[in-house]
Formats: C-alpha cells, structure tokens, sequence
C-alpha cells in the first residue's frame, strides 16, 4: 500500500496521474481568466492610444464583466444540457475566441465585443473549476484543490502587470491576446481527454436539468450597472443612482428566492440555511481585495515609481496565493474552522491599519505592506474551508452542482459590487482623509458588518 493510498489528501495525490490532469483543466481555466483580467489592464492605455478609444475605455472592463456574470449563470444549466466535458470544450472555446476576435481589432468597438465572448467564457471557466472539484475528485482533495484554483487569481496578480509592462506598447498589446488564445485551445485539448478519463458515468447521469435564471440575472445586471453609474455622478444624482443600484441587489435576491429557476441554489434561501451565511462569507471576502486595482494609484499619488506602485497592488494577491497554499494543506475540521473565523478578521485588522496609516508617504509606506498583506491573507486563510463547506451541501449530483458554481456567481458579482463601491468610495471626499484612506475605511466597515452577520448566522445554524 502506497504513501498515497495511506494519505489520499496530500498534493502529491492531486497533482500526479489523472487528478493531476483534472487540476490542470481547472487550475488553468482559472488562471486565463485572472491573467487576462490583469493584463488588460495594463495594455489598455496603449490600446486605447491605438485605436483612438478613450470614450469605450470604462467598456472594455464592463462588457467583460457583465459577461462573465451570464457565463458564469449559465454554467450549471450547462452542465445539465451538455455534460460537464462539453461545457469545459465549450468555456474554453469562447475564451479563445473572444482572445482572438481581440487581437484582431481594428476598432474599440470589436475589442468590447471580443471582451464580451473572453467573458462568457472566462465565468463559465470559473464557475466550472468548482464544480469539477465536486464532480471529478475525491472530497479529502476539495480543499486542496481550491486552494490551488484560488491560488491563481495570486499569479495572474503577478504574472499580468509583468506581461502587460512587457507588451504594453502600441503594436505590442495585441501579442498576450494571443498567447492566452495559444493557451486556452491547449486546455481545451487536455480537457477533452482528462474528463473523459476521469469521469466514470457519474457526470452523465448528475447532469443537472435546468435552464439560465433570466429574470434574476437581468437584475443583478441592473444592479451592478446602476452602482457603477453612480461613480460618474455627484451630490444627489449619485445617491440616487447608488440607492437605485442597493434596491435592485435587494429585488434579485427577492426574485431569485421565489423563482422557480434560480441563480443561486435554493438552500440559500431556505430557514436555518448555512449556506446564506456561508455565501455572505465568500462574498465579503472576494470582494474586499478589489482594493488591489486602485492600490497603484494611490501608490503614485504619494511619490511611488508606476512600476512600483503597480507592484504594491499585487501584495494582496501574493497574500492570499501564500496563505491558501498554507490553508489549504489543514484537513483536520476543528483547524478548519477556525480558519474560517480567523480569516476575516486578518482581513479586517489589514483594513483597519491601511485606513490609519494610508496617508503617511515615504518610508511610512512600509507600513502599507503588512497591511495589503493581511487583507489577501485573511482571504486565503478563509476561503478554501468556506469553498469546501458551500460544496459539501448539495443534496444530490445536481443540486450539488449548482451549490458549487454558485460560489462562483457571489465571487463575480461581489467583485463587481465591490469595485463600483470602491469607484464610488474613490470619488467621495471624507473630511480630511487620502483617497487611500478613505477606501480603506469604506471597506473595513462593509467587512466588519459582513463578518459579523455571516459568522453570527453560521454560529446560529449550527
């Protein structure tokens, strides 16, 4: 008897034969999709100084991630209709595509709508890894293996400013398009083969019959429109706007919980449910590192080099990608959760000193490490347990599926609430405070109030 057979929930049993195969598919899929989101980034000015796109420039993103919320929706009904292999083909295929289609831009308007298809496919792609995870490996491996698909979003913080300096020129901008396009048709072979191999007729016969909330996806899309709007305006608009987009949030999760379809699985709605509280968790946490897109501005505006201040916004990300390889080595339950309570508040702490110390410049900007740190930190510590608890709850093979990519969905759509809050909270003047610390103290509070509520409720349902 093997080492491996003794101790099935080490990385060795995860990364090696036809796990290993299946970690890459998703680990991979994960990965396109969070180097596409930083690379773009940081080749948008010379793209947009190319094809002479400033009035598109807020689309590029938008279209993106409004997409990837749709993609993301639909994968469940996906899976039902098509199989989990087919939806793998199919999510990488649209990546590439949209890579492409990208790449070969002649206007700004081609590049929203290559942004748009990258979308679909890129939300497909991450709500698909969980429900890999749940469908394709053993449950001692979930931990593990969310820890490793989380883990991406670190690299793709690193990796993506790193390609995006190096191509970030006009007539350069165009070539990580196309190696993400490279990438993805390359996945898409390995997916073709390793699910197969892995699946042994239970994903057939777990196909989760169902069709794409339309109603509460087109509210949520409202929802995430109106706060963004909000950014643009001031006084009394802005309010209006931002109001309008609370309202909507609050109307999708009273349709979506009385709809016969739904976004999110019923059970999160259900009295007593854990897994609200746990999606509450998710959401907050994921959320709060949005942060990490307007650290590089706030970096500049107190003295810092644009290469290294663009370096200063990864720190979170290099928080959460060590702290989850850390994390999610921790099988035994009692350690887990207490990481799941610990994690947010590591999180919080690193809010509350970047609001203290967030307009001190010079050598005072040591201080913002340990503090951006501790944010992505608190994230990795937390997150894989909360990904494995969500998991763990689906009844059958399809609601278990839905359960699963409907941690996907919060991520998405707390992603994209969270940055028109941070826009929102960006253009707000609070009485003698930096930008920075306004932000940071914006956030800490919402975290505070999330954690709260989510450990309370959790603690109350036993």
């Amino acid at each position: 008897m093997t080492t491996e057979t003794l101790n099935p929930s080490t990385w060795r049993a995860l990364l090696r034969g036809a796990n290993g195969r299946i970690a890459l598919v998703l680990s991979g899929g994960v990965a396109a999709y969070a180097v596409t989101t930083y690379i773009t980034g940081a080749v948008l000015p010379a793209l947009v100084s190319e094809l002479s796109g400033d009035r598109l420039y807020a689309w590029v993103n938008t279209a993106f991630l409004a997409a990837s919320i749709v993609g993301s929706a639909a994968a469940s009904p996906m899976i039902g209709r098509l199989g989990l292999r087919t939806a793998y083909l199919l999510a990488f295929g649209l990546f590439s595509a949209g890579s492409v289609v990208i790449a070969a831009s002649w206007t700004m308007e081609v590049v929203v709508a290559g942004r748009a298809v990258q979308g679909i496919g890129g939300g497909l792609l991450t709500a698909l890894a969980y429900v890999a995870i749940s469908a394709l490996l053993p449950e001692s491996l979930w931990g593990r293996a969310t820890g490793l698909v989380t883990a991406m979003w670190g690299i793709g913080g690193v990796a993506g400013p790193a390609l995006g300096g190096l191509f970030g020129t006009p007539g350069l901008w165009r070539v990580p398009f196309v190696v993400l396009a490279a990438c993805a048709l390359a996945l898409t072979l390995i997916a073709r083969f390793s699910v197969a191999e892995t699946a042994d007729g239970s994903v057939g016969d777990s196909r989760a019959r169902g069709s794409v909330a339309i109603p509460s996806l087109v509210l949520a899309l409202l929802a995430v429109s109106g706060l963004s709007v909000a950014a643009l305006f001031d006084g009394p608009t802005r309010l209006a706007w931002s109001a309008a987009g609370v309202l909507l949030v609050a109307l999708f999760l009273l349709v979506d919980s009385r709809a016969s379809t739904s976004m999110l699985p019923k059970a999160t709605y259900a009295h007593g449910s854990r897994l609200r509280w746990i999606y509450l968790l998710v959401a907050v946490l994921a959320g709060s590192v949005m942060i990490e897109a307007f650290i590089p501005l706030f970096g500049q505006q107190l003295g810092l080099p644009p290469f290294a201040a663009g370096y200063l916004g990864a720190v979170p990300s290099i928080g959460w990608t060590v702290a989850q390889f850390a994390s999610a080595s921790v099988t035994a339950t009692r350690a887990r959760v207490v990481l799941r309570v610990v994690g947010p508040f590591v999180t919080l702490a690193g809010f509350v000193t970047l609001a203290t110390t967030g307009g001190l410049g010079g050598p005072w900007m040591l201080w913002w490490l340990p503090s951006l740190a501790a944010i992505g930190a608190g994230v990795g510590l937390a997150f894989p347990h909360l990904a494995v608890a969500a998991m763990a709850m689906g009844r059958d093979d399809a609601d278990s599926a839905q359960t699963s990519a409907g941690i996907s969905v919060v991520q998405l759509l707390s992603n994209t609430v969270f940055t028109a809050f941070c826009g929102l909270l960006l253009t707000t003047q609070i009485g003698g405070l930096t930008e920075a610390q306004g932000m940071a103290g914006g956030l800490a509070l919402v975290v505070a109030i999330g954690v709260v509520f989510g450990l309370a409720g959790l603690r109350r349902a036993g």
